[in-house]
């Protein structure tokens, strides 16, 4: 009777441990998740394989790696996203499909690019891809966007801070809207446009937007082929200093219209400062246009934007959940030489990334394109929902289940087997 209670008290003390086991086990599985897919967001990288959706829920989201998007492939990016990037990741984006990334004015959509990061790169010399940001935030990186070759993209009512690298637009395949938006403390945008081939007439737009304490130059011109042209007009520049607008030197194509913006002077000996054209080089192939000027800065050009402060670093677990396959190649920081553009572009060269340097003014005789200010006025852009694709939220991004900690089950199995000799020291004494 007596070692029928041993057995009994046995029993009952190895069901408790045992239950006490699994409670723990399902509350840190529990408290993983959370932490998984809330309280650490999502961390992603590689390709993906078919229409995403990034949601605020899963927010933030720490890129990894490279994320590439395929020819045919969307990614939808929701209001009220941030997208940091890890750092040491070279690049965030490379687009051969489509990213549309819609925020509004109380919600807008963060990249971060954590000091040492580029944003948004196209792969020459595919020319599907395509980039739509309206309410965004591009902030503390190197090159916002990268398009060397025949793709194309619209940015309007966003901001922009602490890029230290400037930006590239070479040829891309449709009209090119830059609207409406605040340039704080970035480099300049480097552009080449043409009309060849099967391509549209590739018109840049950059209108209504504020620069303000620019490094080097705000807008250079290296190409503008055909009828195609880079219209700068309705901004106001700040803060600035040196050259603003500029044509390539050597270049025989380089052409820009930029009346009816702010230089914050009427002085027009100032103005022709902060310019540099055939009056100062007559190897430059124009003359850029700066006359009538504004005297007050245009009612539709955004004001200077409050500093936003950035994002805690996110912890990043040592297993990513979407890792970028090893044979996938990452594109270099700084694409290499920009050839000088010949009177029959070459799409399959690469691109420049040496500045040149002063400034000017006076007409220029191109023919001038009928203006749009606004981009819901541009031409038709690829569909980002078609109605025959099944959007899925974060195929790339799903949190694994964590693993069970081993130290707290080797505690649990040590208590359990203390227990478990004592009681069989205390049966044998019986």
């Amino acid at each position: 009777m007596e070692i029928h209670k041993h057995y009994k008290k046995s029993f009952i003390i190895l069901s408790l441990l045992i239950t006490g086991l699994f409670v723990t086990f399902q509350v840190n599985l529990l408290t993983n998740n959370l932490v998984a897919s809330g309280e650490m967001g999502t961390q992603v990288g590689g390709i993906i394989t078919s229409d995403t959706i990034w949601t605020a829920a899963n927010s933030p989201y720490t890129i990894t790696s490279l994320i590439q998007i395929p020819e045919n492939v969307n990614l939808t990016i929701e209001p009220g996203v941030t997208v940091t990037a890890q750092s040491g990741i070279g690049t965030m984006f490379l687009i051969n499909g489509v990213i549309q990334a819609h925020g509004n004015a109380t919600n807008k959509i963060i990249f971060d690019g954590n000091g040492d990061t580029n944003f948004f790169k196209t792969n020459h010399p595919v020319s599907n891809g395509y980039l739509d940001l309206d309410y965004c935030i591009i902030r503390n990186g190197q090159s916002a966007f990268w398009f060397d070759n025949t793709g194309s993209f619209n940015l309007t009512n966003s901001e922009l801070s602490n890029l230290s690298q400037e930006s590239y637009l070479w040829y891309p395949s449709q009209d090119t809207y830059i609207e409406f938006n605040a340039f704080v403390n970035t480099t300049g945008i480097k552009i080449g446009t043409d009309d060849y081939s099967s391509n549209s007439s590739g018109f840049v737009f950059i209108k209504y937007n504020l620069f303000i304490n620019n490094q080097g130059y705000v807008i250079n011109n290296f190409a503008s082929y055909g009828l195609s042209k880079t219209s700068v007009n309705n901004n106001s520049f700040a803060g600035t200093s040196g050259i603003i607008l500029e044509v390539e030197k050597t270049s025989t194509t380089a052409d820009m219209d930029a009346t009816q913006n702010y230089w914050g002077t009427s002085d027009t000996s100032i103005i022709a400062s902060m310019i540099y054209d055939k009056n100062n080089d007559s190897s430059c192939s124009s003359f850029i246009n700066y006359s009538p000027i504004l005297d007050a800065p245009d009612p539709e050009v955004p004001v200077a934007p409050a500093p936003t402060p950035s994002p805690s670093p996110t912890p990043i677990p040592t297993d990513t959940l979407t890792p970028a396959p090893s044979q996938t190649p990452v594109p270099t920081n700084t694409p290499g030489n920009t050839p000088v553009p010949t009177s029959d572009p070459d799409p399959s060269s690469s691109p420049n990334t040496t500045p040149t340097s002063t400034p000017t003014s006076s007409p220029s005789n191109s023919p001038i394109p009928n203006q749009t200010s606004n981009p819901t006025n541009a031409p038709s852009n690829p569909t980002v929902n078609p109605s025959s694709a099944f959007l899925r939220t974060d195929p790339s991004a799903t949190p694994t289940i964590p693993e069970f900690p081993m130290s707290t089950a080797l505690l649990i199995l040590l208590v359990t087997g203390v227990m478990a000799s004592l009681l069989m020291k205390r049966k044998l004494g019986h």
